[in-house]
Protein backbone atom coordinates (compact mmCIF):
# COMPACT_ATOMS: atom_id res chain seq x y z
CA UNK A 1 0.00 0.00 0.00
CA UNK A 2 3.09 2.29 -0.80
CA UNK A 3 0.85 4.08 -3.55
CA UNK A 4 -1.36 7.50 -2.79
CA UNK A 5 -3.14 7.04 -5.38
CA UNK A 6 -4.33 4.44 -8.14
CA UNK A 7 -6.06 4.41 -11.21
CA UNK A 8 -7.07 1.18 -13.56
CA UNK A 9 -9.02 1.08 -16.13
CA UNK A 10 -9.40 -2.59 -18.01
CA UNK A 11 -12.06 -5.52 -19.06
CA UNK A 12 -13.34 -8.09 -16.51
CA UNK A 13 -14.52 -11.66 -16.41
CA UNK A 14 -15.37 -13.90 -13.63
CA UNK A 15 -15.87 -17.53 -13.42
CA UNK A 16 -17.19 -19.97 -11.02
CA UNK A 17 -14.78 -23.08 -10.20
CA UNK A 18 -14.25 -26.04 -8.12
CA UNK A 19 -11.09 -27.27 -6.30
CA UNK A 20 -9.81 -29.56 -9.16
CA UNK A 21 -10.15 -26.56 -11.60
CA UNK A 22 -8.51 -23.84 -9.36
CA UNK A 23 -5.34 -26.79 -8.77
CA UNK A 24 -4.72 -27.04 -12.44
CA UNK A 25 -4.94 -23.16 -12.95
CA UNK A 26 -2.77 -22.31 -10.15
CA UNK A 27 -0.38 -25.08 -10.98
CA UNK A 28 -0.24 -23.72 -15.12
CA UNK A 29 -0.93 -19.67 -14.15
CA UNK A 30 2.28 -20.37 -12.39
CA UNK A 31 4.17 -21.53 -15.02
CA UNK A 32 3.50 -18.90 -17.42
CA UNK A 33 2.71 -16.32 -15.77
CA UNK A 34 4.72 -13.83 -13.02
CA UNK A 35 3.25 -15.09 -9.66
CA UNK A 36 1.68 -12.25 -7.08
CA UNK A 37 4.75 -11.54 -5.00
CA UNK A 38 2.23 -11.83 -1.91
CA UNK A 39 1.51 -15.07 -3.14
CA UNK A 40 3.29 -17.60 -1.47
CA UNK A 41 2.34 -20.88 -0.50
CA UNK A 42 -1.68 -19.87 -0.01
CA UNK A 43 -2.11 -16.64 -1.05
CA UNK A 44 -3.23 -14.07 0.87
CA UNK A 45 -6.14 -12.36 2.58
CA UNK A 46 -7.90 -9.44 1.56
CA UNK A 47 -10.56 -7.67 3.81
CA UNK A 48 -13.22 -5.08 2.45
CA UNK A 49 -15.68 -3.09 3.96
CA UNK A 50 -18.63 -1.93 1.30
CA UNK A 51 -20.47 0.95 2.10
CA UNK A 52 -24.28 1.55 0.48
CA UNK A 53 -26.69 4.05 0.79
CA UNK A 54 -29.84 3.89 3.23
CA UNK A 55 -31.58 2.86 0.46
CA UNK A 56 -29.38 0.25 -0.71
CA UNK A 57 -28.99 2.05 -4.30
CA UNK A 58 -25.88 0.51 -5.45
CA UNK A 59 -26.96 -3.01 -4.15
CA UNK A 60 -30.53 -2.66 -6.52
CA UNK A 61 -28.58 -2.04 -8.99
CA UNK A 62 -26.28 -4.41 -9.38
CA UNK A 63 -29.57 -6.82 -8.55
CA UNK A 64 -31.18 -5.30 -11.38
CA UNK A 65 -28.69 -5.66 -13.94
CA UNK A 66 -27.80 -2.19 -14.77
CA UNK A 67 -24.94 -1.50 -16.70
CA UNK A 68 -23.15 1.44 -15.39
CA UNK A 69 -22.64 1.10 -11.48
CA UNK A 70 -19.99 1.45 -8.64
CA UNK A 71 -19.08 0.53 -5.27
CA UNK A 72 -17.84 2.29 -2.79
CA UNK A 73 -15.19 0.01 -0.12
CA UNK A 74 -12.21 0.08 2.42
CA UNK A 75 -10.00 -2.71 1.99
CA UNK A 76 -6.86 -4.08 3.77
CA UNK A 77 -4.41 -6.82 3.38
CA UNK A 78 -3.41 -6.54 7.67
CA UNK A 79 -5.77 -5.30 10.13
CA UNK A 80 -3.22 -4.00 11.80
CA UNK A 81 -1.67 -2.31 9.24
CA UNK A 82 -1.81 2.22 10.18
CA UNK A 83 -2.99 2.81 6.33
CA UNK A 84 -5.65 1.30 4.36
CA UNK A 85 -7.15 1.38 0.58
CA UNK A 86 -10.08 3.46 0.03
CA UNK A 87 -11.78 2.66 -3.72
CA UNK A 88 -14.59 3.20 -5.48
CA UNK A 89 -15.20 0.60 -8.31
CA UNK A 90 -17.14 1.48 -11.50
CA UNK A 91 -18.58 -0.84 -13.89
CA UNK A 92 -19.56 -0.47 -17.84
CA UNK A 93 -20.21 -3.54 -18.76
CA UNK A 94 -18.01 -5.70 -19.01
CA UNK A 95 -15.40 -2.76 -18.76
CA UNK A 96 -14.50 -1.75 -15.27
CA UNK A 97 -12.38 1.63 -13.50
CA UNK A 98 -10.94 1.17 -10.15
CA UNK A 99 -10.27 4.55 -8.23
CA UNK A 100 -8.00 4.34 -5.10
CA UNK A 101 -6.47 6.31 -2.54
CA UNK A 102 -4.34 5.23 0.80
CA UNK A 103 -5.76 6.48 3.97
CA UNK A 104 -5.30 6.57 7.45
CA UNK A 105 -6.54 3.84 9.65
CA UNK A 106 -8.01 6.55 11.93
CA UNK A 107 -9.56 8.06 9.03
CA UNK A 108 -11.23 5.13 8.04
CA UNK A 109 -12.24 4.40 11.32
CA UNK A 110 -13.76 7.75 11.09
CA UNK A 111 -15.41 7.16 7.99
CA UNK A 112 -17.19 4.55 8.83
CA UNK A 113 -18.66 6.53 11.60
CA UNK A 114 -19.83 8.58 8.91
CA UNK A 115 -17.66 11.57 9.44
CA UNK A 116 -17.38 12.08 5.01
CA UNK A 117 -15.32 15.08 5.98
CA UNK A 118 -12.31 13.09 6.87
CA UNK A 119 -11.43 13.21 3.05
CA UNK A 120 -10.91 16.65 2.65
CA UNK A 121 -7.59 16.62 3.80
CA UNK A 122 -6.48 14.09 0.99
CA UNK A 123 -5.10 15.92 -2.06
CA UNK A 124 -6.54 13.45 -4.44
CA UNK A 125 -9.22 13.43 -7.05
CA UNK A 126 -10.36 9.72 -5.93
CA UNK A 127 -10.95 11.06 -2.27
CA UNK A 128 -13.15 14.22 -3.35
CA UNK A 129 -15.22 11.83 -5.94
CA UNK A 130 -16.02 9.04 -2.97
CA UNK A 131 -16.51 12.37 -0.67
CA UNK A 132 -19.15 14.21 -2.78
CA UNK A 133 -20.93 10.61 -3.40
CA UNK A 134 -21.17 9.76 -0.11
CA UNK A 135 -21.80 13.00 1.27
CA UNK A 136 -24.69 13.52 -0.65
CA UNK A 137 -25.74 10.07 -0.72
CA UNK A 138 -25.51 9.26 2.63
CA UNK A 139 -23.32 6.38 2.38
CA UNK A 140 -22.68 3.78 5.48
CA UNK A 141 -20.90 0.25 6.03
CA UNK A 142 -23.14 -2.49 4.91
CA UNK A 143 -21.12 -5.66 4.45
CA UNK A 144 -17.31 -6.80 5.44
CA UNK A 145 -16.56 -9.37 3.14
CA UNK A 146 -13.10 -10.94 3.16
CA UNK A 147 -11.43 -14.08 1.03
CA UNK A 148 -7.77 -15.30 0.26
CA UNK A 149 -6.29 -14.51 -2.98
CA UNK A 150 -3.51 -16.00 -5.23
CA UNK A 151 -2.59 -13.97 -8.21
CA UNK A 152 -1.03 -13.75 -11.28
CA UNK A 153 0.19 -11.06 -13.68
CA UNK A 154 1.16 -10.41 -17.22
CA UNK A 155 2.63 -6.87 -18.13
CA UNK A 156 1.51 -6.74 -21.50
CA UNK A 157 -1.95 -5.29 -21.60
CA UNK A 158 -1.89 -4.73 -17.77
CA UNK A 159 -2.99 -8.86 -17.46
CA UNK A 160 -3.91 -9.99 -13.75
CA UNK A 161 -5.76 -13.41 -13.24
CA UNK A 162 -6.40 -14.05 -9.76
CA UNK A 163 -8.00 -16.99 -8.00
CA UNK A 164 -10.00 -16.39 -4.56
CA UNK A 165 -10.96 -18.85 -1.97
CA UNK A 166 -12.21 -19.41 1.63
CA UNK A 167 -15.05 -16.33 1.01
CA UNK A 168 -16.67 -14.98 4.19
CA UNK A 169 -18.55 -12.60 4.72
CA UNK A 170 -20.43 -10.49 8.02
CA UNK A 171 -23.40 -8.18 7.71
CA UNK A 172 -24.00 -7.65 10.79
CA UNK A 173 -20.95 -7.35 12.84
CA UNK A 174 -19.11 -4.95 11.23
CA UNK A 175 -16.00 -4.26 13.32
CA UNK A 176 -14.08 -3.84 10.44
CA UNK A 177 -10.66 -4.09 12.31
CA UNK A 178 -11.27 -6.25 14.30
CA UNK A 179 -9.09 -9.97 13.30
CA UNK A 180 -11.66 -11.87 15.61
CA UNK A 181 -15.10 -11.01 13.90
CA UNK A 182 -17.22 -14.11 12.84
CA UNK A 183 -17.20 -14.35 9.01
CA UNK A 184 -19.80 -16.91 7.37
CA UNK A 185 -18.90 -18.88 4.26
CA UNK A 186 -20.17 -17.45 0.84
CA UNK A 187 -20.04 -20.74 -0.79
CA UNK A 188 -19.24 -24.41 -0.09
CA UNK A 189 -15.53 -25.57 0.50
CA UNK A 190 -15.63 -26.80 -3.10
CA UNK A 191 -16.31 -23.50 -5.16
CA UNK A 192 -14.01 -21.16 -5.97
CA UNK A 193 -14.11 -17.66 -7.56
CA UNK A 194 -11.75 -16.91 -11.07
CA UNK A 195 -10.89 -13.34 -12.12
CA UNK A 196 -9.43 -12.30 -15.36
CA UNK A 197 -8.62 -8.74 -15.77
CA UNK A 198 -7.18 -7.21 -18.88
CA UNK A 199 -6.89 -4.11 -20.99
CA UNK A 200 -7.39 -4.29 -25.14
CA UNK A 201 -7.25 -7.78 -25.60
CA UNK A 202 -6.39 -11.07 -23.63
CA UNK A 203 -3.34 -13.36 -25.23
CA UNK A 204 -4.97 -16.23 -27.25
CA UNK A 205 -3.06 -18.78 -25.40
CA UNK A 206 -4.22 -17.53 -22.32
CA UNK A 207 -7.97 -18.27 -23.56
CA UNK A 208 -6.60 -21.76 -24.56
CA UNK A 209 -5.11 -22.11 -20.93
CA UNK A 210 -8.74 -21.38 -19.36
CA UNK A 211 -10.61 -23.42 -22.39
CA UNK A 212 -9.10 -26.49 -21.12
CA UNK A 213 -9.88 -26.26 -17.77
CA UNK A 214 -13.46 -25.67 -19.30
CA UNK A 215 -14.33 -22.67 -17.32
CA UNK A 216 -17.54 -21.13 -17.97
CA UNK A 217 -18.00 -17.54 -17.81
CA UNK A 218 -20.75 -16.05 -15.31
CA UNK A 219 -21.99 -13.50 -13.72
CA UNK A 220 -21.15 -13.18 -10.02
CA UNK A 221 -20.84 -10.51 -7.46
CA UNK A 222 -19.06 -11.19 -4.06
CA UNK A 223 -20.83 -7.95 -3.12
CA UNK A 224 -24.22 -9.19 -3.63
CA UNK A 225 -23.94 -12.42 -2.41
CA UNK A 226 -22.88 -11.47 0.57
CA UNK A 227 -26.07 -9.78 1.11
CA UNK A 228 -28.16 -12.28 1.20
CA UNK A 229 -29.57 -12.29 4.57
CA UNK A 230 -30.65 -8.49 3.50
CA UNK A 231 -32.25 -9.42 0.58
CA UNK A 232 -33.79 -12.33 2.08
CA UNK A 233 -34.95 -9.87 5.20
CA UNK A 234 -36.36 -7.59 2.23
CA UNK A 235 -38.51 -10.37 0.64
Amino acid sequence: MSETTLNVSRKEMKYVINSFQYAELSSMLNDVLIPDKNNKAFGYIIRSLYFDTPFNKDFYERVDGIENRKKIRIRTYDVNHPKVKLEIKRKFGTAQRKDSVVIDREDAERLMECDYDVLLKYNSKAANTIYNIMKIDHYRPVVIIEYRRKAFIHPTNDIRITLDSEIRSNEIDLDFFNPNTVLYPLFDFDTKVLEVKYNKFLYRWLSDILGRCDVKQQSVSKYSLSRGFFESYMS
